[in-house]
C-alpha cells in the first residue's frame, strides 16, 4: 500500500478530500488500479474502481470534475487530449501475449492466411481494429470484420459459431479456449505488428492521469512503477483482482500468467509511443486527433 500512500501524499489538499475514480476495462492493465482501490489506506480519501465498457463510458469518466486515473487505449488518450481534455500519460504499457486471433484450424503467419474468414473485433476505429488495419497491406483486407461493440461479445460469438475467428484480449482469449477445445491461438497480434512495421515495441495501452495537480515528480513515477512491477512479477495474480469487478475473471489466471508486461515511463520512453502513433496516423489521422500529440501529452 506504499504505492497509494505516495501518490496521495503528492496530491493537493483539495484533491485529497475528494473521491478519486480509477477506471479500466477487463484487461490486465486494470489490475494495479483495482489493487489500489481495494487497499483504502489513506484517511479521508475514497478510491473507487469503476469499470468502463465502451469508449464513451471512458470519456464520461475522465471528462467529469472528479479526479480520475484511467487505463485507456493510447489513441483514445491522444484524441481526448486533442479535444482539450487536460490529461497526461504517465506511461505506456506493453503486454506481450495479451491479444490473440483465436479460432479453429492451424495458426497463421500473416493476415492473408485468414482467406476471407469472419473476424470479430470489439470497436470500429479503435484499438485493436486500427492495429489490424495497419498490419494489413492497403487494399488487401483478407477477413470480414464483425464489430461487436464491447470486449466480451467477440468471445461469445466465436463460441456460438457465429464468427470464424475473433481478436481477443486476455482473459477473453483463455476463457474461450477453456470453453471450446477446438479453438486455438491462430496468431499473436504483436508478432504480426512487428512484422508489418519493423517497430520493436507494441504499446497499445497507457495509464492516463486526468488531473492538472499531478505534476512531474520522481516519487509519483516510482510509486507507479512499484505497483506495476509487483503484478508484472506475478501476472497471474491479476485474475483475482479483476474477478472483483468482472465475471469469470478468476478463471483467467492461466491466460494472464503468459503475459510479459513492460512499463514504458513518460517522457523517457516518449519516442516509442510517438512511433506507435505515427504508424496509426499513417492509416487514419483522426484516430489520434488529427496530429501527433505535443510534448505536454507525454508529461514534459
Amino acid at each position: 500500500m506504499r504505492v497509494l500512500a505516495l501518490i496521495v501524499a503528492l496530491l493537493p489538499l483539495q484533491v485529497q478530500a475528494a473521491e478519486i475514480v480509477l477506471t479500466g476495462p477487463p484487461i490486465w492493465e486494470s489490475a494495479p488500479l483495482i489493487a489500489l482501490a481495494e487497499g483504502q489506506p489513506v484517511d479521508g480519501v475514497t478510491f473507487t474502481f469503476r469499470p468502463w465498457g465502451s469508449p464513451e463510458e471512458l470519456r464520461k469518466t475522465i471528462m467529469s470534475d472528479q479526479p480520475a486515473m484511467a487505463v485507456a487505449p493510447s489513441p483514445t488518450a491522444a484524441i481526448f487530449a486533442a479535444s482539450g481534455i487536460g490529461l497526461r500519460v504517465m506511461s505506456a504499457t506493453v503486454t506481450e501475449g495479451s491479444i490473440s486471433i483465436v479460432g479453429r484450424g492451424a495458426p497463421v503467419a500473416r493476415l492473408g492466411d485468414l482467406e476471407g474468414a469472419s473476424l470479430a473485433l470489439p470497436f470500429k476505429g479503435y484499438l485493436p481494429d486500427l492495429m489490424m488495419r495497419r498490419i494489413a497491406q492497403p487494399g488487401s483486407e483478407s477477413w470480414q470484420p464483425h464489430y461487436t461493440g464491447n470486449p466480451v461479445a467477440g468471445m461469445q460469438l466465436l463460441i456460438a459459431g457465429r464468427v470464424d475467428t475473433a481478436l481477443l484480449a486476455e482473459p477473453m482469449a483463455t476463457l474461450a479456449l477453456t470453453q471450446d477445445a477446438a479453438l486455438g491461438r491462430k496468431a499473436d497480434l504483436c508478432t504480426l505488428w512487428r512484422a508489418a512495421t519493423e517497430l520493436t515495441d507494441c504499446p497499445p495501452a497507457g495509464v492516463v492521469v486526468v488531473n492538472d495537480a499531478f505534476k512531474n515528480n520522481p516519487q509519483i513515477r516510482g510509486a507507479y512503477l512499484a505497483a506495476f512491477h509487483a503484478l508484472a512479477a506475478n501476472p497471474g495474480n491479476a485474475a483475482d483482482l479483476l474477478s472483483l469487478h468482472f465475471p469469470h475473471m478468476d478463471r483467467a489466471r492461466a491466460g494472464f500468467s503468459r503475459i510479459r508486461a513492460l512499463d514504458l515511463p513518460m517522457p523517457e520512453r516518449q519516442d516509442v509511443l510517438a512511433a506507435f502513433f505515427a504508424e496509426i496516423m499513417s492509416i487514419e489521422p483522426a484516430a489520434i486527433g488529427g496530429a501527433l500529440p505535443g510534448p505536454d501529452f507525454y508529461g514534459r
